[in-house]
């Protein structure tokens, strides 16, 4: 399908940013603290872009924003990766934000709209499709930043990016607009569950982030010998993702949304605390593979409800969770970076944990509230 293309080449994008972080930082001559800043700046934007997906979808398909946007996406990552200084690092990362932003929020409104069209639970496979691309991506570009330079990252990706757009251009149809009340977000209904999907979201996504974008630097920093294959984190971490989000469709309807959440946290939350306390190369790839496994269904899983809870405007009820994501997705990457760098990036890992517990106590006011399917 056309749409898991862009799911893929998502994931490669995501992959390209983990794998090549260590060799961006170096060529661009910042510290963890100014790396921590420069995603803040990156996370405001791809909120805020998914914040107004609502509105933006009033106005123009799926596929006219995808066909206009996956361009500059690509054009965006290829500049971030190859920036030489501290000024065009901060140039070109709230561009790609910006880009993420769009991309995210109107390739899962078409997913969920084609699983509604299909009637049967398919938009599981579509997020395997990105964790297959992180992972194979993150130790590509890891290997191919060290050895060629993060030039030959951002020609990967750019390929991956043109045969997306082909595709949406050649298979996906344009959908009708979202109207009447539902198509605003401030009168859509089912507020409040929204609310508690949306915070408990942000914080899931801030611990997905930390363990993708640090973990080539925590690895790089255990051995530095490695610095090759230090995208193995991301790397196990996104193949581990793809080995649960395949059959997770399957585990949605045989298990239930619910207790699949739970048990997903739980690991998560393992996994983190693991590599707070970890200072070997092995065991701290093992525990990425960890959470990777763990974070696998969450935010699949919550996006899949939000668009349940207000079928008459799917993008419009992500773009509402998504709003909602804003301060921990903000707030994680700054002070994920102030302490990596005053007390070090294990300690920082180790905090995440703390940040998906409170996740968890969301979710079971979520259902205890009777909203849960």
């Amino acid at each position: 399908m056309a749409i898991t293309t862009v799911f893929v080449t998502f994931g490669v994008a995501i992959g390209a940013l983990a794998g090549s972080m260590p060799s961006v930082m170096r060529n661009a001559g910042i510290g963890a603290e100014t790396f921590g800043l420069g995603l803040t700046l990156s996370t405001v934007l791809t909120v805020g872009a998914m914040a107004a997906g609502g509105q933006i979808a009033r106005a123009a398909s799926n596929r006219a924003v995808l066909l206009a946007v996956l361009p500059a996406f690509a054009v965006s990552l290829g500049a971030y990766l190859t920036a030489a200084s501290p000024t065009w690092f901060f140039v070109t990362i709230p561009v790609m934000g910006l880009c993420f932003g769009l991309t995210d929020l109107f390739m899962n409104a078409e997913a969920v709209a084609l699983e509604h069209d299909l009637k049967r639970p398919i938009f599981m496979t579509f997020h395997g499709g990105v964790s297959a691309g992180v992972g194979v991506m993150a130790v590509a570009a890891s290997w191919l930043s060290t050895q060629w330079g993060t030039w030959a990252v951002a020609a990967v990706a750019a390929a991956m990016f043109a045969l997306s757009w082909v595709m949406v251009q050649r298979a996906i149809a344009p959908r009708a607009l979202a109207t009447g009340k539902a198509a605003r977000i401030g009168t859509l209904p089912n507020k409040t569950p929204l609310m508690l999907l949306g915070i408990a979201a942000g914080l899931i996504i801030a611990a997905e982030t930390a363990a993708l974008l640090w973990s080539a630097k925590l690895l790089d920093e255990i051995a530095p010998s490695l610095a090759a294959i230090a995208g193995l984190g991301a790397a196990f971490f996104g193949l581990c993702n793809a080995a649960v989000r395949f059959p997770g469709d399957r585990m949605r309807s045989l298990l239930g949304e619910m207790p699949l959440m739970f048990a997903s946290l739980s690991v998560s939350i393992g996994g983190f605390v693991a590599l707070g306390l970890s200072t070997s190369f092995i065991v701290s790839v093992a525990a990425f593979a960890s959470v990777g496994f763990g974070l696998a269904l969450l935010i699949p899983t919550i996006f899949a409800m939000s668009a349940r809870l207000v079928p008459e405007n799917r993008a419009g009820a992500l773009s509402f969770v998504s709003l909602l994501t804003a301060l921990p997705r903000i707030l994680a990457p700054l002070v994920f970076g102030m302490v990596a760098a005053r007390l070090g990036i294990a300690f920082a890992f180790g905090l995440v944990a703390v940040g998906l517990l409170a996740s968890l106590a969301l979710i079971v006011s979520f259902k205890r509230r009777g909203h849960a399917a």
